[in-house]
């Protein structure tokens, strides 16, 4: 790696993180509606073809951190690395891949350097509605994900430049509010064709060898700073657990969020044996739902000032057994995902403080919600009005 050019990594590095910023710039200002354009409910990055995260844009919501990978792994399973094509666009929201509510829908395209994949350029976004029981946020009245909308896992919506029309018409009648999903459809796809576009610039520029060498170096470096963050906090078993006061729909019952923290060397393993079973309403997440909250208080507590990439979490191991409520299985809804986050890094963060004083916040002000005002106009159309019920750490 001492062959790489120094100056050539700065530039390199600079470079992958401005294209995610680009690409974020690209869809708020073409999406349709506040979740994307206010709320910020969204974020950007370049995969590789591994699934590994190249980088990230800047901003956006925290609980996104570094999980479009499984995505965009999801179709190279799929359909192989073979399988793309210049001009494909897919779609995907498959709710016990990407572990989130269905409104979260992710867009992203392949990116191709003299006739070769080199990578996929790819965002998620929140959609005001994407079909089921309830419109705006998840109610606890689901009890199945089949009540939430629709799922979509890794289909192309363009292939090859050519627009799917099936595809199209499915969710054009099953949404009730086609001209916004579309539309914010539409920003995601520009967004991704800004990154891949960008990505072959900088690979025209320096040679797909160079690039991906430097890249290389990039995460190496955030692997090293997160590595001596970690070295510092005293080996140990540390353990926490919290409390949500139900699910919404069994309110006599408290939900267990339980942490174990193991440091070791520069290694760190979250565990999170002994959470709640997955519960009978929307107060759910699939398993890179709970893997988000183990990234994100990693990443503050370790790297909060070094840009998102893959080697920032090489030194992170996560336990999650299957079938808690952060890792629930099959049928199981997943419309409140995000609620219980702020509580699951609180308890993180809470295992760390004795060996992390310093650095550990104040709590969360403890969810992560919202709210939706619906109805219909004079002349029969619908209308609608979301907000998040925004917080943050420090007390």
């Amino acid at each position: 790696m001492s062959q790489i050019n120094p100056i050539t990594v700065e530039v390199v590095r600079n470079a992958i993180v401005a294209y995610g910023d680009e690409m974020a710039n690209v869809l708020a200002k073409s999406a349709y509606n506040m979740m994307i354009y206010e709320v910020r409910d969204y974020c950007c990055g370049l995969i590789d073809t591994s699934g590994r995260m190249i980088s990230q844009n800047r901003g956006g919501l925290p609980i996104f951190l570094a999980d479009l990978g499984v995505a965009v792994e999801d179709g190279i399973a799929r359909y192989g690395l073979d399988g793309f094509e210049p001009g494909d666009v897919l779609i995907m929201n498959h709710g016990y891949v990407c572990g989130q509510h269905l409104n979260n829908v992710v867009l992203y395209a392949p990116c191709f350097h003299e006739g070769r994949l080199v990578g996929f350029a790819a965002n998620r976004a929140h959609w005001v509605d994407i079909g089921g029981m309830r419109q705006g946020f998840g109610s606890s009245a689901t009890t199945e994900i089949f009540g939430e909308g629709l799922q979509m896992r890794s289909l192309k919506i363009y292939q090859a430049g050519k627009p799917n029309d099936t595809l199209f018409q499915i969710i054009r009648d099953n949404v009730r509010y086609p001209d916004a999903s579309l539309g914010d459809m539409r920003a995601q796809i520009a967004s991704c064709q800004v990154g891949a576009k960008r990505y072959g610039e900088l690979l025209a520029r320096y040679g797909q060898a160079t690039v991906e060498a430097c890249i290389e170096e990039v995460w190496n470096q955030a692997e090293a700073t997160t590595r001596r963050v970690i070295e510092g906090i005293p080996d140990g078993v540390y353990e926490a657990e919290s409390f949500l006061d139900n699910d919404g729909r069994n309110l006599d019952k408290p939900l267990r969020i339980k942490i174990t923290v193991t440091v070791k060397g520069s290694d760190l393993t979250i565990d999170y044996t002994g959470t709640n079973p997955q519960v009978q309403s929307p107060l759910n997440s699939g398993r890179s739902g709970g893997i988000a909250g183990a990234r994100v208080a990693f990443k503050g507590l370790t790297s909060p000032n070094v840009d998102v990439n893959e080697g920032c979490f090489r030194p992170l191991k996560v336990i999650l057994p299957e079938g808690t409520m952060l890792s629930a299985k099959p049928p199981a809804a997943l419309g409140q995902w995000s609620i219980a986050l702020p509580t699951v890094i609180d308890t993180i963060l809470k295992a760390l403080a004795p060996a992390m004083p310093d650095k550990v916040p104040a709590a969360h002000k403890g969810d992560m919600g919202g709210c939706s005002f619906f109805g219909f106009r004079e002349d029969g159309t619908r209308f609608l009005l979301m907000n998040i019920f925004g917080g943050g750490w420090g007390g």
